[in-house]
């Protein structure tokens, strides 16, 4: 067995030329188009003007209200000081507020009840690669909410957006240039319910936890990959043996090659850390003279806490609710979250301008968790099996971005916007470690009475390692002209990304079956120590069960390039639209033990694992302004979903949101849909507004997770359904209490805001020889009936006080779909009811408290009827000291 092998870039590249040149021999191309492609002309050349807040009151919630009311689609916007009087600490729990959207697992968006993969993310405008193995959409809990400016949901295909998107396009847009000097800084704390002395975690975490990086300790062994370059493998009999020609020096060899892994890895209990925040800005601009501007912001954030959960996690064998499988899981999260960004502006006059953003988030988790399994396999001694995990990773995204905005008075008042983007995404798993005890209970006081490592299920030891590269630019020309009286403008653009992602892992395991019974009922440390492994009369064996489905390099490649016109008669019409062409290439290849492409047997060749399509996405919207107050908007277009790198390769992967393993399905197609869009707005003088809106999307083989039953467990594998179609109303409102008559100043200072989104959907999925689904037709995976979010706020007459409660709730979801007589898997609703408070002791002083999840809920699973999966995720109470100079 070989050493799995690092692709390089070029290696990507050589692999997925070769396929894609397979693919036009052996393949036609289908029309159909679009992926992720989004950091278009249209988004990254068209500056949103910051507006600034002068005074506490609504003004957060009302002033992007005007930015909404000046876009051409239906979007829904959300300021960087909305998300501060909610309190919310990143991009993904900020996002729930906006109508229509519900998150997922604290880290993905649904937009009208349809899943993360119906939604693209950009990051000022540009894609931006993801850091997550199973998904191409970016985690958007990496962003904090102290490095945003604002951000954007647009609902409706354009054709300067994406045309990859169902649900909605999610720009998130960090801190914009200032035009005077400003100076932030400001610290906090958190505090948990779960939180208690009993913090899970283990002695090999190396000395720089603090900075959320390894610093070599969990590396992969060099002693293990030093045998491997020797002797191309570890198995003593078949690679060691052969070369040395003794068989004791073989596994003596084999033994030595286990001495470097990181074994300090006994889980133990310890007091929780104190959990701190800190964040930091500051910006400026010059006049450097001649009409020329430089200007330059900067920001920082750094947060290290514990997260203590309870879980548990049951597994059906048949519908009358018998229990295949359980486990109850204490855990704890140890999570460090770095993030910086330093964007700049030069004005060179009032026609040209050019801005660069430079962006850098980590996120690193160390779960260390113990499980109390019970399956039917153990009711006999041992009477549970013990199994501990720890599973730690780094996530960092690096993104570069420059942009130009430029003016041609002379020639027709012509407006060219460019941009160029590059970033890599990584994602660092080392040392993934889980072992599991054998334990006996005392029937009578439930107390464990004895446990011993079960070698029957070997310790194992997971290295992993994704890459994911992107190029994202592009041009746009505008020509602004009157032809009968109407103001006119067209577009047209164009723009290019690329995607080169590599991901690769090792498995080792360690065989203590020749060790003495004794020493196996002592720590993991203690029975993995040198003496022990090197000792030949314990047979230990350092064993390689990696597999080929795991390693895959993949790539993308998307040309665009659109029309559009924008034409606005007197005031009272506006019509918008275009055309947008995609022409996408995509190959995802497995790659195999011995660092070839994996045809699974015989079963698939190089052109299965190749998408070829190209397709033309129109697009209309128009916008009548019933009066000064009142407008409705039209919009249809046609869009365009994808399965995501994994999806389409025959590898099984663990998905991170449901815990169980999932299978990539090279025979997934693509997804058209048409969207249709219709809202009424009305802004009123005094700030408050309401609209209603209404939408449908007609969907063609959508791509949904079904669960599957095996010898091996449950597991989930994704198929395209038949047909499927979403519809719904959507309600926003924000109104202020001026309208009572009163004395007192107090009612001034109150508004309430909310929206309501009621919907429905249904797919139909017919049967085929790897499943037999439960329910043939049934609502989209991850669709709620009904999302709904509340807040009411006051600020004090003296500008000393703000107060928010929010509540926010999501009807129950599909999280998979039931087979073989199993129902559906559903997410049951969570009312999630927040509340935060702000002190303004001076004008630059300001201390926030803010309690999360007051009611206490918990996350429920249900199956049949049968909880099937639960978790308490606490109540949480954060508090901060800014000051801002």
């Amino acid at each position: 067995m070989k050493t799995k092998p690092s692709f390089t870039t070029r290696k990507v590249s050589v692999a997925v030329a070769s396929a894609l040149s397979a693919a036009a021999m052996f393949t036609a191309a289908p029309a159909m188009s679009a992926d992720e492609q989004q950091a278009d002309a249209g988004y990254a050349g068209n500056d949103v003007e910051v507006i600034a807040v002068t005074a506490r009151l609504k003004s957060a919630a009302s002033e992007v209200m005007e930015e909404r009311r000046e876009q051409a689609y239906v979007a829904d916007l959300m300021g960087a000081d909305q998300i501060s009087r909610t309190g919310d600490s990143d991009a993904a729990a900020a996002l729930r507020r906006v109508t229509g959207l519900t998150l997922k697992d604290g880290k993905f968006i649904y937009v009208r009840g349809l899943g993360e993969r119906y939604s693209s993310t950009s990051l000022n405008g540009a894609i931006v690669p993801s850091p997550d193995p199973t998904r191409n959409v970016v985690p958007l809990d990496m962003f904090p909410a102290s490095i945003i400016e604002s951000l954007s949901v647009q609902k409706a295909g354009s054709p300067g957006a994406p045309a990859a998107f169902g649900g909605g396009h999610v720009d998130i847009r960090t801190k914009a240039i200032p035009s005077d000097f400003f100076f932030k800084v400001g610290v906090g704390t958190r505090y948990n319910s779960n939180d208690s002395d009993d913090a899970l975690t283990y002695s090999g975490t190396g000395d720089d936890t603090w900075k959320g990086k390894d610093d070599g300790a969990r590396g992969y062994p060099q002693s293990a990959q030093n045998t491997y370059d020797t002797y191309g493998g570890i198995d003593p009999i078949n690679d060691i043996f052969p070369v040395v020609g003794d068989i004791e020096q073989a596994y003596q060899i084999n033994r030595e090659a286990a001495v470097d892994i990181n074994r300090a890895m006994t889980v133990k209990a310890e007091d929780t850390d104190f959990a701190y925040r800190a964040n930091v800005a500051v910006g400026n601009s010059w006049d450097l003279g001649k009409d020329t501007i430089f200007g330059l912001v900067a920001a920082g954030y750094y947060k290290r806490q514990q997260e203590n959960y309870e879980e548990l996690d049951i597994e059906l064998a048949d519908p009358e609710g018998t229990i295949e499988n359980s486990k109850e899981i204490v855990g704890t999260d140890s999570i460090v979250q770095w993030s910086a960004l330093l964007n700049m502006g030069l004005e060179l006059d009032e026609n040209n301008k050019i801005e660069t953003y430079s962006t850098y988030l980590r996120d690193t988790s160390d779960d260390v968790s113990v499980a109390i399994e019970e399956t039917i396999d153990t009711i006999s001694e041992p009477n549970a099996l013990q199994v501990y995990s720890i599973e730690y990773e780094e996530r960092t995204l690096i993104s570069n971005q420059a942009k130009g905005i430029h003016f041609f008075p002379s020639l027709y008042d012509l407006e060219v916007n460019w941009f160029y983007s590059d970033a890599r995404a990584e994602r660092y798993a080392p040392n993934e470690v889980s072992y599991t005890y054998g334990v006996v209970f005392d029937e009578e006081t439930g107390e464990m009475t004895s446990r011993k490592l079960n070698t029957q299920d070997a310790p194992k030891y997971v290295y992993t390692r994704l890459d994911d590269d992107t190029e994202n630019t592009g041009f746009d020309v505008t020509l602004p002209t009157s032809i009968a009286g109407a103001e006119v403008r067209f577009t047209a653009g164009y723009s290019y990304f690329e995607r080169a992602r590599e991901n690769y892992a090792s498995r080792f395991t360690f065989d203590a079956t020749g060790f003495d019974s004794e020493l196996l009922t002592e720590d993991f440390h203690v029975i993995f120590a040198d003496e022990n492994i090197l000792d030949a009369e314990n047979d230990f064996e350092l064993g390689d069960s990696s597999t080929d489905t795991e390693d895959y390099v993949a790539a993308e490649m998307i040309d665009a390039g659109f029309a559009s016109f924008d034409v606005n008669i007197d005031d009272v019409w506006r019509f918008t639209g275009g055309i947008r062409y995609e022409d996408f290439r995509r190959t995802t290849l497995p790659i195999d033990e011995d660092g070839e492409i994996s045809t699974e047997d015989g079963r698939y060749e190089i052109t299965d694992y190749v998408v070829v399509e190209d397709g033309w996405f129109p697009s209309l919207a128009a916008t009548w302004q019933q009066s000064d107050q009142m407008q409705w908007r039209f919009g249809v277009s046609k869009t365009i979903v994808r399965p995501d790198l994994r999806e389409v390769s025959p590898v099984r992967f663990q998905d991170p949101v449901t815990g169980i393993d999932s299978f990539g399905n090279p025979e997934l197609e693509s997804s058209d849909i048409i969207n249709a869009d219709v809202r009424w707005e009305w802004y009123m003088e005094s700030g408050s507004n309401l609209s209603i809106g209404a939408f449908y999307k007609d969907l063609e083989a959508p791509i949904e997770p079904v669960q599957r039953i095996t010898e091996a467990g449950q597991q989930q594998k994704y198929y395209n359904a038949d047909s499927g179609y979403i519809y719904g109303i959507e309600t926003e409102f924000l109104r202020d209490f001026s309208f009572i008559d009163s004395e007192s100043d107090i009612l001034d200072g109150m508004f309430i805001a909310g929206n309501l989104t009621l919907s429905d959907s249904e797919i139909e999925i017919s049967p085929n020889s790897e499943i037999d689904p439960t329910n043939t037709k049934r609502r989209m995976t991850g669709h709620s009936e009904y999302v709904a979010n509340l807040q009411f706020s006051f600020d004090s007459p003296d500008q000393y006080h703000s107060a928010t409660l929010v509540y926010n709730v999501f009807g129950k979801r599909i999280a998979w779909g039931g087979s073989a007589g199993l129902g559906d898997i559903y997410e049951q609703p969570f009312h999630s009811l927040d509340f935060t408070y702000t002190l303004f002791p001076t004008d630059s002083i300001d201390v926030k408290f803010k309690a999360k999840n007051i009611l206490g809920e918990e996350s429920e699973y249900k199956q049949n009827g049968h909880k099937v999966f639960w978790k308490e995720p606490g109540t949480e109470l954060t508090l901060q000291f800014s000051y801002e100079y």
